[in-house]
């Protein structure tokens, strides 16, 4: 049997859950692989446009990952994960307009989604409007008190509003809450929490 007849043997199905399977455990070459050959089999399927999107996206090809996105959204409008997830490849892109239009899309249609309303937060800050920023993080963080992204954000605004106490109690909470395999966002917040320690004790001389 050549590959092509291999290819053509699977299902759609078979090839969606084998791309699941290799995205979960970091494979991503193989997952992309996966859903394109699911997509020969059933081109009209939104969600594995979805996935081969965040499969792109993980890769660092945004801009495929959004044309993929947008196949998905053409297929399932309403589909709000599909917009979040366009709205991340958006702010990697640095197209922080666009990528807000998406997460505002997304939340009309589930507003209670904390990683829009954070990764909104983010877009946000990326155009130092921290009071938006703010906001946003707030609302995700009163769906999900303990959204890690949501409590660096937060103390990050904070920061660059000049409310120093408080982002420093919201960075030493994200410190205490976030998952150890987070190094880089935990060194961040360090190097920030310190950064606003040697601010506010200027400020007492």
């Amino acid at each position: 049997m050549s590959d092509e007849d291999f290819k053509n043997d699977k299902t759609a199905l078979f090839w969606l859950k084998r791309g699941n399977d290799s995205f979960i455990v970091g494979n991503f070459e193989d997952a992309l692989y996966s859903y394109d050959n699911a997509l020969e089999l059933d081109p009209e399927n939104s969600k594995i446009w979805d996935n081969r999107g965040v499969v792109l996206a993980d890769l660092g090809w945004h801009s495929e990952a959004i044309e993929s996105f947008e196949i998905a959204l053409e297929l399932e409008p309403d589909n709000s994960r599909t917009w979040s997830n366009m709205g991340v490849s958006m702010g990697a892109s640095s197209r922080f307009e666009e990528s807000i239009n998406c997460f505002d899309r997304a939340l009309e249609l589930n507003p209670e989604d904390d990683e829009a309303w954070g990764n909104r937060g983010t877009a946000y800050f990326s155009m130092a409007k921290y009071d938006e920023a703010l906001k946003s993080f707030d609302n995700s963080l009163k769906i999900n008190p303990n959204n890690p992204g949501a409590l660096a954000g937060r103390g990050s605004a904070l920061r660059f509003l000049r409310r120093y106490e408080e982002a420093s109690d919201a960075l030493e909470k994200f410190m205490k809450k976030a998952p150890k395999d987070l190094l880089h966002m935990r060194e961040e917040a360090w190097a920030m929490l310190l950064e606003i320690r040697l601010i506010m004790g200027r400020e007492k001389e």
